[in-house]
């Protein structure tokens, strides 16, 4: 639906998006991430157990935020200013189809205020505020 490398500036391995499903510019997207065994962070968190941190969860959130924008946010210094009312329900493992979905609540003060949820199969994972800057 979307061309993702065009709009964001994430390279490999830490482009955590990988389709856009549904968008609408400055109000809502959802996007997917196919979970693999093959994701480096799962190397190591944990053996024999391995699962997607809690913080890659909440930046996954943030990049399917940045579909918000409708322009491509190539050569923009943008960063993650704060995360608010952060909930982790229950882990996202190797094999898991992620729904991202994110929603535009508002702007001030040079920040975006974004409201997300992490499900798979319907089981919400992760809820959370974001809040982004856009320098």
């Amino acid at each position: 639906m979307t061309d993702i490398p065009a709009h964001l500036p994430h390279r490999y391995p830490f482009l955590l998006v990988d389709r856009i499903l549904e968008r609408e510019p400055g109000r809502r997207v959802v996007a997917e991430k196919l979970v693999t065994n093959g994701e480096p962070y799962l190397q190591g968190h944990f053996e024999g157990r391995p699962l997607v941190p809690g913080v890659l969860l909440l930046e996954m959130l943030a990049q399917a935020g940045g579909f918000l924008e409708s322009e491509s946010l190539h050569g923009a210094a943008i960063f993650l200013a704060g995360v608010q009312d952060a909930r982790f329900k229950a882990p996202a493992l190797p094999g898991d189809r992620l729904r991202l979905e994110v929603q535009a609540e508002g702007a001030f003060a040079g920040l975006m205020k974004v409201r997300g949820t992490v499900s798979c199969e319907g089981h919400e994972l992760c809820t959370a505020a974001l809040l982004v800057k856009r320098l």
